[in-house]
């Protein structure tokens, strides 16, 4: 029997399936399943056709999964979503045993392979999750674009177009970001950028997030305005871990584990968010499992209570040629 993980998110969808030993069969990435930027249609056939080519591709019938999760972004925010979610799976699963969560469960579920401690997400939106020693969990961030998602690689994008801006205007020293966007855009008057960021990129939030990673150049280059905005950020990120180990009973140390885009910037973004948080007794980790993983293990735990070591280890390791 074979189970399906899948890794929702503003950016990129990933379908992972495994066997019963924890060994990835195949994985397929898709873009976005986040409804929001392609509607319900949208999520329904992205869905459909990842599970169709992953089974048919590794000649596996439907009977043979045991299980399906889905991390969805904007799952369980708004009822309605839910519903409509729910309806969208259970239609195309049928009866095949699945559940599914916010896609900031299969990061937690990943970064601590179900240990206690906080996971924070920072891809093309933000939120963190915690669980205690009580298995009591707390969540917080996750607004969207409009209302929060303050430290995601979309919140970094737009500032780096504030910041974009007001060098050009002269209300900041211009430095390398400045010219780094232009270089990159091809921009020879600052006002086109309004052209582009609304009418070429139709202020699409991946677009936007993109720009994250203009800024992350200028940063290592030494330009202080790039590097304060991923100070801003860490400051951000540091807040959602306060208020859930205000929330939580946790032992003397805490693990605290990341996943998304963002952290790809390694210290840049990691100094200073354990720089905000040096009053707490935190052990920062390295993700156990990627989120793809993550969404395996909990598609896994809906049919079995036993998650040995050696299913994660196996979890881990690369795609292998394994006999089906």
């Amino acid at each position: 029997m074979y189970y399906i993980g899948i890794d929702g998110g503003g950016t990129k969808t990933t379908f992972t399936i495994i066997n019963e030993e924890g060994f990835k069969i195949d994985k397929l990435i898709y873009g976005t399943s986040h409804y929001e930027q392609i509607g319900f249609d949208g999520v329904e056939k992205i869905l459909k056709n990842g599970i169709y080519n992953l089974l048919q591709q590794n000649d596996i019938q439907r009977d043979e999964i045991e299980s399906v999760f889905l991390g969805l972004p904007g799952y369980g925010e708004v009822k309605s979503v839910k519903l409509r979610l729910d309806k969208i799976v259970k239609n195309i699963l049928n009866n095949i045993n699945f559940a599914i969560g916010n896609d900031v469960e299969v990061g937690f579920e990943g970064s601590l392979a179900g240990n206690c401690g906080i996971n924070i997400v920072s891809g093309t939106g933000s939120i963190a999750l915690g669980k205690d020693l009580n298995g009591k969990t707390v969540r917080c961030g996750g607004w969207g674009d409009y209302i929060g998602d303050e430290g995601s690689a979309h919140w970094i994008g737009k500032k780096t177009l504030e910041v974009f801006s007001k060098e050009a205007d002269h209300r900041l020293d211009k430095g390398d970001l400045y010219y780094h966007i232009r270089d990159v855009l091809n921009i020879n008057d600052d006002f086109e950028i309004i052209d582009y960021a609304l009418n070429k990129i139709k202020k699409d939030r991946t677009k936007i997030a993109e720009f994250s990673s203009l800024c992350y150049d200028s940063a290592i280059r030494g330009d202080k305005n790039a590097i304060r905005i991923f100070n801003e950020a860490a400051y951000e990120l540091s807040l959602l871990v306060k208020m859930i180990i205000n929330e939580l009973n946790f032992d003397d140390e805490i693990l605290v584990s990341y996943s998304g885009g963002v952290f790809k910037s390694n210290q840049l973004i990691l100094n200073p968010l354990k720089e905000n948080l040096s009053e707490y007794n935190i052990k920062f980790i390295e993700p156990i499992l990627e989120p793809s993983e993550g969404s395996c293990l909990l598609a896994y735990k809906l049919k079995n209570s036993n998650i040995s070591n050696e299913l994660i280890n196996n979890l881990r390791k690369n795609i292998q040629k394994v006999k089906i």
